[in-house]
């Protein structure tokens, strides 16, 4: 069985780019977003992030018939220009699929 890598490198963002926000356990903290993310292969982790927000939606959909509930709080539009500087420790992905994302 082929192996699909999660991600083959760093590649441009859109200049608007949707992410995932949850819910964190202890309830909604405003100086700080939880992003959906994932440790990545033996690298850093991942988070996935959308050209748009029907991708965004369609993957949360997807997702949720996968596996496990995502406790989503919403879905928050960011720059792509800027999205290490305004979200630091997060490796965006773009438009990756749900299967992709939560593979073993």
């Amino acid at each position: 069985m082929r192996r699909i890598r999660p991600y083959a490198g760093v590649v441009a963002l859109p200049e608007r780019v949707f992410v995932i926000v949850l819910l964190p356990e202890s309830g909604r903290d405003p100086d700080r977003l939880s992003l959906l993310q994932r440790a990545g292969a033996g690298g850093p982790a991942i988070t996935p992030v959308f050209s748009s927000m029907l991708l965004a939606t369609t993957f949360l959909d997807r997702a949720q018939k996968l596996g496990p509930a995502i406790p989503l709080d919403y879905i928050f539009p960011a720059s792509g220009s800027h999205f290490s500087e305004d979200l630091p420790g997060y490796v965006p992905v773009l438009d990756i699929s749900p299967e992709s994302f939560f593979q073993s």
